[in-house]
């Protein structure tokens, strides 16, 4: 007997996704399944020309970029708007955040072919996000602390993160930094930045991704006051020169 084997189609049909992302407390209805498939269709299409990520199994993409982007939801308060995912990449975890939530979000990412493909993604998606090309830094220049939430999935170490999120959040507003299994020194240090930029760390959240040992933690910061320096710093001073000290992030913590 012949064994068919699954196309991506068949992986990441809306049925799969339903079923995959309510594993970890969330629920979509036929639209918004609709949604994330597509864009995850659309992003191992791209990739055959673009190198927007590493994950290139239908499988990986759905446990590794789709249920990543929602697992840590039921493990934080509820989120709030407007959004901004810094270093959107191939769109995780903004495009299924933007579709789940309902929020406005800002994909920030500052790699033109990333955020080329990013808006082709949203001119077939109905999801409330727009595209930002550029830096953090240069979205905080031009809008100042305008989000209440900013996320970022295995971007960059938390030090830097906690200098970037800053001046883009208001009063009360929370970076989530969503990492692998970051090290005490890590977070220690992402403290330290936090006492310079005004947030203060409420807390980390440690899980596993459903049907697998895949750790993963989110770490979580709320501005409370405003920063003791000038923000933002020059563009790329927070990766290079980072308030913590903090040194760049190891490869197995990066999920692109």
């Amino acid at each position: 007997m012949f064994h068919v084997k699954p196309t991506a189609d068949d992986i990441l049909a809306p049925s799969s996704v339903v079923a995959a992302i309510g594993d970890v407390g969330c629920r979509l209805n036929e639209a918004q399944a609709a949604s994330v498939t597509r864009h995850a269709l659309m992003m191992l299409d791209a990739n055959k020309h673009v190198n927007l990520t590493r994950i290139t199994s239908p499988e990986a993409v759905l446990r590794l970029h789709i249920v990543d982007s929602l697992a840590w939801l039921q493990h934080v308060a509820a989120v709030r708007g407007p959004l901004v995912d810094i270093g959107s990449g191939a769109g995780y975890p903004g495009v299924p955040l933007a579709v789940v939530l309902g929020l406005r979000t800002v994909l920030c990412e500052s790699v033109q072919k990333k955020a080329n493909f990013l808006r082709s993604v949203l001119s077939e998606i109905d999801c409330g996000a727009e595209v930002y090309a550029g830096r953090a830094e240069d979205l905080a220049a031009e809008r100042g602390a305008f989000a209440q939430t900013v996320v970022a999935r295995a971007v960059a170490p938390v030090a830097s993160l906690v200098e970037l999120a800053a001046p883009l959040l208001g009063a009360g507003g929370r970076l989530i930094a969503l990492k692998g299994a970051p090290t005490t020194e890590e977070i220690a240090r992402g403290r330290s930045a936090a006492e310079v930029c005004g947030l203060e760390l409420s807390g980390a959240r440690f899980y596993a991704l459903p049907g697998g040992e895949e750790m993963r933690t989110a770490v979580e910061f709320v501005k409370t006051r405003a920063p003791r320096i000038k923000l933002p710093r020059q563009p790329g001073k927070a990766q290079r020169e980072p308030l913590g000290g903090d040194p760049g992030p190891s490869m197995a913590d990066r999920r692109e």
